[in-house]
């Protein structure tokens, strides 16, 4: 069967469709359209990245999220499986978190064909997306939310309660965020990751760029025995 690409929002808003035409540096850029891990591309620039889970639970969907999913207004309820991280950069005495990320997808794909989102623990979510088998990726969009946005202001106030005294170098007022879809097995997971103003400035060594570590076994056998 042919998988049926997500509905993502191709005709922003006109607010949203001026924020996208203020001026990104080219640094910025590469990060915004960088395709692959964004955490091997964060271990080329600060050699450590650890995975800080915020939660993982069931969570109501974002408006963008319900159309990634693909989730009818009349379907408001159900079952969600919301993840998410903070993805700190450097050694534990001077790490800081870079990046604020947040996967979704619907409660019943999260045990079938994405079963394995629920067994990653701490590692991080390249570990299933780009190494497990037959899962593509949609078209990367980015855009920079204003600080008045309710998802702005969302993302900034649980990013700064764990920040601690690394906060004035989280963003101050709006932030660049990035999303893509993955399909596995004709199943949306919409991944949105928001950036620290100074990570969208540091340069990327590509010649650091190392492999994305496979599953564990035990995540490998557990996709196979629910193929």
């Amino acid at each position: 069967m042919t998988e049926r690409a997500p509905i993502l929002p191709l005709t922003p808003n006109p607010l949203l469709k001026r924020m996208r035409r203020r001026p990104i540096p080219a640094r910025a850029r590469k990060w915004l359209n960088a395709e692959g891990s964004l955490t091997r591309r964060l271990k080329a620039v600060c050699d450590t990245v650890h995975i800080q889970i915020l939660h993982q639970r069931q969570a109501a969907l974002w408006p963008l999220e319900k159309k990634a999913l693909s989730r009818q207004r009349h379907q408001q309820g159900g079952a969600t499986h919301v993840r998410t991280v903070l993805q700190w950069c450097g050694e534990p005495d001077t790490a800081f978190p870079g990046v604020f990320a947040r996967s979704a997808v619907l409660a019943p794909q999260a045990r079938l064909s994405w079963g394995s989102l629920r067994g990653l623990g701490n590692r991080p979510l390249a570990h299933l997306l780009f190494v497990a088998p037959g899962i593509r990726r949609t078209p990367l969009f980015y855009q920079y939310d204003p600080p008045h946005a309710p998802e702005t202001r969302h993302v900034l106030r649980q990013w700064q309660q764990q920040a601690g005294a690394h906060a004035d170098r989280l963003p101050q007022r709006g932030i660049w965020r990035r999303y893509s879809v993955f399909l596995h097995r004709g199943a949306p997971l919409i991944v949105t990751e928001w950036f620290a103003p100074e990570v969208l400035d540091w340069p990327i060594d590509h010649r650091k760029l190392t492999p994305i570590r496979r599953l564990q076994p035990r995540i490998q056998k557990q996709q196979h025995r629910r193929a």
